[in-house]
């Protein structure tokens, strides 16, 4: 029987977390430039940059991946751990493999001396949504995005 393991992202797994992040925009209806595909992985490869990464398999084969870091929550004085991105393969949608990642993430949030685990989810994402709220509660806090021009 397979096993599911989690692991910090490593050099060697470019091309299957490349796939699997271009899959992750997809299903997000966005296209991430190659330029910016890049400047992520070097991001996540890089032990000075705060974005960090795990890949997630299912025996040898890469079913998923998470970006998250940790950041100062100033009405707390504390830490937390900002969870960006999680992925899971669409055929392992279901399987209990995000419950995994999500105890995970907690054990590495404990570990830091973390208060909390924070994240984002689109409105309309209603599989993630269910998933979420199993596992936290919605804060009812309203996210904005301001565009910025270079």
């Amino acid at each position: 029987m397979s096993k599911t393991s989690i692991a910090n992202i490593v050099e060697t797994d470019f091309e299957d977390w490349r796939q699997m992040f271009l899959d992750f925009a997809n299903l997000h209806g966005f296209t991430p430039t190659p330029e910016g595909v890049a400047r992520t992985w070097g991001w996540l490869c890089d032990p000075m940059h705060p974005e960090t990464g795990l890949i997630v398999r299912l025996g040898d084969k890469v079913v998923g991946f998470v970006h998250y870091r940790l950041q100062p929550s100033a009405l707390r004085g504390t830490q937390i751990l900002y969870l960006d991105d999680l992925f899971v393969s669409e055929t392992h949608r279901g399987s209990g493999m995000a419950d995994d990642i999500m105890d995970h993430l907690r054990e590495i949030a404990q570990g830091h001396g973390c208060s909390a685990i924070r994240w984002d989810t689109h409105a309309t994402n209603e599989r993630a949504r269910r998933f979420y709220e199993r596992h936290a509660k919605n804060t009812n806090w309203i996210t904005y995005e301001m565009s910025v021009k270079s």
